[in-house]
């Protein structure tokens, strides 16, 4: 198989996925004309699109979940119009030029004609030749705590960060030797060495409310196995599926976030996602009431029950506070 084959069925399969998300895996291979056991190995493969030195999911990230589905998510950079800078450019299609020889070149010559139609589409035609080339947008950055922890993570540098536990519903701070980042369900989580509690611990990344990167350095421990330690979390975790009816008032918006994963149900919609607390679900069903009404599990109901019954209590606090008559 050539580059160019292999290439279209890579962009056959993401556009797939993104279509059908949480397909069977046999589903998924039979589409797309492999074996299982190759489709896997692709599957892999594309794991390390993204840039130097090619980290998994710097822009997708696609994996199997234990009941043989197939998900994909996209670095959200990826959300809006793709703009390059006049260095990188030159660089694309200097490099479209070079891969002549060895892809197909009538499938080069439409794609550096659409990019460069793209390109003079998107400036003042008035301009200079030179200027006319690109169109300047640097991009934004994700996050400046996750850019510190991926950093640190590289570099094995300690990092002071501030976590609030949810059980415990407290903020401490802690001093962390993080060893690696992972990412499950659409969560991103850090693992390291935690100098406060003596241990290995895994903390949730939007649970993290600062990061500091300090000079020390540390080693990993030789016994230390990674892939075997990531395992075992995940497989701890758990989760739970979750399902909530929205009404005609909000569903066109649930569907066009959720997609598939929103199903309609009479004049409105039934959202299945799978959680590993309630706080996320409770969240969204409280966002959208008087439009959203939790079905499953009971937990979930019993969660917004009592969520509830907390902010009509503060409301009714506020209404029963004296007025001062000076003011």
């Amino acid at each position: 198989m050539n580059v160019s084959d292999r290439i279209n069925r890579i962009l056959f399969i993401m556009s797939y996925v993104s279509q059908h998300q949480g397909v069977p895996l046999q589903e998924l291979a039979q589409a797309a004309g492999l074996r299982t056991r190759q489709l896997e190995k692709e599957l892999d493969f594309m794991l390390l699109i993204g840039k130097p030195p090619f980290r998994p999911d710097d822009y997708v990230d696609i994996y199997v979940d234990e009941e043989l589905k197939v998900w994909i998510d996209f670095d959200q950079s990826l959300n809006r119009p793709l703009r390059f800078t006049r260095p990188e450019a030159m660089a694309l299609l200097l490099s479209l030029q070079l891969l002549d020889a060895e892809v197909d070149p009538r499938t080069v010559a439409s794609l550096r004609g659409k990019i460069q139609t793209a390109i003079e589409a998107s400036v003042d035609p008035k301009a200079r030749l030179e200027d006319r080339i690109v169109l300047d947008h640097p991009s934004q950055p994700v996050s400046e705590h996750f850019r510190r922890l991926r950093e640190s993570t590289d570099a094995k540098r300690k990092i002071r960060i501030k976590y609030w536990a949810l059980t415990r519903d407290s903020i401490s701070e802690r001093v962390v030797r993080p060893f690696l980042l992972l990412k499950h369900l659409g969560y991103w989580y850090l693992t390291g060495y935690c100098e406060t509690r003596l241990d290995i611990r895994t903390f949730k990344f939007e649970r993290i409310l600062s990061v500091e990167e300090l000079q020390e350095g540390f080693e990993i421990a030789p016994d230390f196995d990674a892939q075997k330690y990531q395992e075992e979390f995940l497989t701890s975790m758990g989760r739970q599926q979750v399902e909530i009816r929205f009404d005609k008032q909000v569903a066109p918006w649930i569907q066009e976030r959720w997609g598939a994963d929103a199903r309609p149900d009479g004049d409105g919609v039934v959202l299945t996602l799978f959680s590993e607390t309630m706080e996320y679900p409770a969240r969204l069903v409280l966002e959208h009431a008087p439009h959203a009404r939790p079905l499953s599990p009971p937990a979930l109901l019993e969660k917004v029950r009592r969520d509830a019954e907390e902010v009509l209590q503060a409301y009714r606090s506020n209404r029963e506070e004296p007025v001062d008559a000076a003011s």
